[in-house]
């Protein structure tokens, strides 16, 4: 059976924006990108010794220990400057009017991938939330939603709620941290020049990878009858 794409899932870190980490990038922002590279608190999530969740409140509570008062509105204006990779809007554009459905899944931050699920017309996002109290204060703890190693389960989950089989879901990611979604897709896209190792080995689908997203969107039109 032919493959037709009838959900396409994209990370945002990366792929829908060219920051390649939403939360590196608020560590630069607010001034503590160095203080979380000493810390390392991926190797720490990598090695099972901290759970996503700590990893986020460990993040935050650096940020907000370092810096002081964070104020939530503060978060937004940083991420209003994140600008959307060139050739995202006409990727979503042209799968939107091909009736594909549509969705972000990302391990960065909700208020990034909300921002740009608006400004491109993606009604499905999932992304880890951060919290602020009453008085608009970031909170130095927030909301796991997606563990950025187990993205397939949110993924196995949109297609089930939508009737849709992962033979025929396309997923775009950027990197490794991508690689249970990647498994999972009947269309597994790659952006970026780096070759990434996943569990594919014994796999017959093939990783297609695109350098950016003007070339997958270049690629899609090339391909009608992925539709």
């Amino acid at each position: 059976m032919s493959l037709k794409i009838k959900l396409a899932v994209f990370d945002l870190d990366g792929v829908l924006v060219e920051e390649k980490s939403s939360w590196e990038y608020l560590h630069r922002f607010f001034g503590t990108y160095e203080l979380a590279a000493k810390a390392n608190y991926a190797r720490a999530f990598e090695l099972g010794l901290i759970s996503y969740s700590d990893w986020m409140r460990l993040d935050l509570e650096l940020m907000i220990g370092s810096r002081g008062t964070i104020y939530c509105w503060e978060v937004d204006k940083a991420f209003s400057e994140v600008p959307i990779a060139a050739g995202a809007g006409e990727v979503i554009e042209y799968l939107r009017n091909r009736g594909v459905g549509v969705a972000i899944v990302s391990a960065g931050i909700e208020r990034l991938a909300s921002r740009i699920a608006h400004a491109l017309g993606v009604d499905e996002v999932y992304a880890n939330k951060l919290l602020c109290d009453a008085s608009g204060r970031l909170l130095p703890y927030g909301v796991e939603v997606v563990d950025p190693l187990r993205k397939n389960v949110v993924i196995e989950n949109i297609a089930k709620k939508l009737g849709v089989s992962l033979a025929d879901t396309m997923y775009v990611g950027d990197s490794e941290w991508d690689c249970s979604a990647l498994d999972i897709v009947g269309f597994p896209v790659v952006v970026g020049s780096r070759a990434i190792k996943c569990g594919r080995a014994g796999s017959q689908i093939p990783m297609v990878y695109v350098s950016n997203m003007l070339e997958l969107a270049a690629l899609l039109k090339e391909s009608p009858g992925l539709f």
